[in-house]
Formats: structure tokens, C-alpha cells, sequence
């Protein structure tokens, strides 16, 4: 089963802070990775972001969520791991 991958209208920007080359290889991963087992993937999020999950690629972070009815995943939000702002991204885009 394939799943449809919409991002939340900030990614753009997200991927274009982070640069070209790392951003192809995240939309080639998300395309590889989360249109085919996104469930397998990614782990579970805790907190305001307890239904989303998140994806670790290289140095970055996806952050998504599966809506399992309709197969689709949702990516609210793209970033740098290691200062967590990633986290602090996508809880402000959920209001």
C-alpha cells in the first residue's frame, strides 16, 4: 500500500534553511521511507506532539503523522536535531 505525503506549508521553508543537497535527501527518504511504512520508520513522540511521530535522518529530523484511515502522512515540520528547535517548530505550527 502506498501512502500520499502532504506537508504542512512551512517545510518549504524549512528545507530551503537547511540547504539543497540536505534537503533532496530528505525528500528522497521521506518518499522511499514514509509513502511505504511510515508506521515501521519513525517512533512515537511524547507530549503536545504525543500523535505525531518522528524520523531520523542523518543529522535532521522529520516530524509527521499518519493518518492511517485515509493513508496519508502528514510532515508539519523538518530541522536540525541536536537543539530540538525542531520540536519547538512543530508545536507552534499545531495552533
Amino acid at each position: 500500500m502506498k501512502w500520499s505525503v502532504i506537508y504542512h506549508r512551512d517545510v518549504e521553508d524549512d528545507l530551503e534553511s537547511i540547504g539543497p543537497s540536505a534537503a533532496r535527501r530528505i525528500i528522497r527518504i521521506i518518499d522511499s521511507k514514509l509513502t511505504t511504512s511510515p508506521l515501521q520508520f519513525g517512533g512515537p513522540l511524547a507530549g503536545n506532539l504525543a500523535n505525531f511521530r518522528k524520523l531520523r535522518i542523518g543529522d535532521f529530523r522529520v516530524v509527521y503523522k499518519t493518518m492511517e484511515k485515509k493513508v496519508i502522512v502528514y510532515v508539519l515540520a523538518v530541522g536540525i536535531r541536536r537543539d530540538k528547535e525542531i520540536y519547538k517548530a512543530a508545536s507552534k505550527r499545531l495552533e
